[in-house]
């Protein structure tokens, strides 16, 4: 279960990102696959279900039409389809059985005004939809985000489009993924960037209604499991996020379903360290980070 109140989960383990779902994804084994999305809903929090089968979405397009119909099968939940390919989309929400999910709508992930005609296929399938606002379209080009500001504009820009249109959606629909990446190799101040983009979009009356999610298990990528203090890392890394976050308005991440999320005491070692990890810059942040599990 998610231990922090008003936080859901997209369960993200059907992905070729994690090595065992990639053997079973290599495999074709859609009963060990099958296995897979009955255990994210067993162990609880789950809103949806990831769906990413990687380059196999379009070298193999049947088997990711057996896969969707093998999950279906054995689970009710409503599916999230991870594809930036506009054919991949199609087939997902082709194959997709809004019966089978109690009526619910999939999910499309996602969408950025560089790829706005994705929009374009929901007369095959009624679908929520991500909404990428870590880049943005000036003239031709995307250009990535580098402010909270941007990220905020950018994601008002989108909702304000898609509330004014005719796509049928409302802001309940809608789901802003300001982008996170591995605190590891974060240079730039991404991670800062993360967290204060969440503050400004849920203070933003505008965008009452909508979610705003990110994928969270980036954030501890190539980091060790244990901390200096003997406690675990990764979670703590990523539980350190969330506490700074939920509060002003994130309430879902792509993440793994049974993974002990917390809400981090202000003296927690890990807390304290990534607190003063982000309101670095460059080396400095890499090496309040290592300073976490590296004397």
């Amino acid at each position: 279960m998610v231990a922090i109140e008003g936080l859901k989960l997209i369960g993200e383990r059907i992905n070729p990102g994690f090595r065992s779902s990639k053997e079973l994804l290599d495999a074709k084994d859609l009963p060990g696959l099958q296995a897979l999305a009955v255990d994210q809903v067993r162990k609880g929090g789950c809103a949806y279900l990831t769906v990413n089968v990687g380059e196999a979405g379009t070298r193999d397009p049947q088997f990711l039409v057996d896969l969707i119909r093998a999950i279906q099968a054995v689970v009710d939940l409503p599916l999230a389809f991870d594809y930036p390919a506009r054919e991949v989309q199609e087939l997902c929400l082709d194959t997709y059985d809004a019966g089978r999910a109690q009526g619910r709508w999939p999910i499309m992930n996602s969408v950025t005004e560089l790829r706005w005609d994705m929009l374009d296929i929901r007369d095959r399938q009624p679908f929520k939809v991500v909404l990428m606002a870590s880049e943005r379209l000036e003239g031709t080009r995307g250009v990535p985000n580098r402010t909270a500001a941007e990220v905020h504009q950018t994601a008002r820009r989108m909702v304000e489009r898609l509330l004014g249109g005719d796509y049928g959606l409302t802001a309940d629909d809608l789901f802003i993924d300001v982008s996170l990446g591995p605190i590891s190799a974060d240079l730039e101040g991404l991670t800062r960037q993360a967290v204060d983009s969440i503050a400004l979009l849920g203070a933003d009356p505008d965008l009452a209604g909508t979610h705003k999610m990110v994928g969270l298990s980036n954030l501890s990528i190539s980091t060790p499991p244990r901390a200096l203090d003997g406690g675990l890392l990764k979670v703590r890394l990523e539980s350190a996020f969330l506490t700074l976050t939920v509060p002003h308005g994130l309430d879902y991440i792509l993440g793994t379903p049974g993974r002990d999320y917390q809400v981090l005491p202000d003296d927690d070692y890990v807390m304290i360290g990534f607190r003063e990890a982000i309101a670095l810059d460059g080396f400095d942040t890499l090496m309040r980070v290592q300073a976490l599990y590296t004397e």
